[in-house]
């Protein structure tokens, strides 16, 4: 998932999946580009049996703490992560920003529709280009890769959320649950990392930001009433889109 060891990652929690997921259990789950798997592990708590695959070794390391199991390779090889997986098929496969840093996802997540079970879904988390803080930088003349967020060093596919839609509907899919997760404040951060001490020895690492305090009342005082305004325009407000679906030939 990463383009080099140096790469200034950030890996937040997806509370907009989350929610979405709710409190499914007894699921055989597939996370692919699973990172450190810092949101599948809330799935797995609930008492559903998830596999992540991952390229990175260090994201390896760390997830094969936190999921059942783990399977290194680069998942654009699909021929070698189906031979890994040998005859296992899965109730929800999660593609969870990821398929944003890929040159052609549509055809992965069609591939990975062979790994899925009758009657099984597949939740697709992409970053949303029409962020309004992308848009008041577009309309001044900037177009700027950032360390993290919309327009992260490694993001090689943007999209809207009418876009989303459509590859997902393309790839086979019939969407039939969405959220998202707000958008107001996530631009800000890269500064609030500098502020609690996060430098590149410790960027891969969300810890120093998601353990804070700040962090923590963020969630309980700031979220909630972000996620209320970013209701009423999504395709501006809304930060990451979320969105389920089933195979349509089911």
């Amino acid at each position: 998932m990463y383009e080099s060891e140096t790469y200034q990652y950030f890996e937040d929690v997806n509370w907009g999946l989350l929610r979405l997921w709710d409190s499914r259990k007894d699921l055989e789950v597939l996370d692919v580009g699973c990172g450190f798997a810092t949101t599948s592990q809330h799935i797995a708590a609930l008492g559903n049996r998830v596999t992540g695959i991952e390229s990175s070794a260090e994201a390896v390391a760390v997830a094969r703490t936190r999921v059942s199991d783990i399977v290194h390779a680069d998942l654009q090889q699909l021929d070698a992560v189906k031979n890994a997986l040998a005859d296992r098929r899965f109730d929800v496969i999660i593609f969870a920003d990821v398929l944003e840093h890929l040159a052609w996802p549509i055809g992965i997540l069609r591939g990975y529709l062979d790994l899925l079970k009758e009657g099984g879904s597949v939740i697709v988390s992409l970053p949303n280009v029409g962020l309004w803080s992308v848009r008041l930088n577009l309309l001044a003349g900037r177009f700027r890769y950032e360390e993290t967020g919309v327009l992260d060093h490694t993001h090689l596919r943007f999209f809207t959320r009418r876009s989303a839609r459509e590859m997902i509907e393309q790839a086979g899919l019939k969407i039939v649950r969405r959220t998202y997760n707000p958008g107001l404040v996530r631009p800000f951060v890269p500064l609030v990392k500098k502020l609690l001490g996060g430098g590149a020895a410790s960027s891969h690492d969300p810890s120093s930001l998601l353990e804070s305090k700040p962090y923590k009342l963020y969630l309980r005082t700031i979220y909630p009433i972000e996620r209320a305004a970013a209701s009423v325009w999504p395709g501006a407000l809304a930060f990451q889109m979320i969105f389920e679906g089933e195979r349509r030939d089911q």
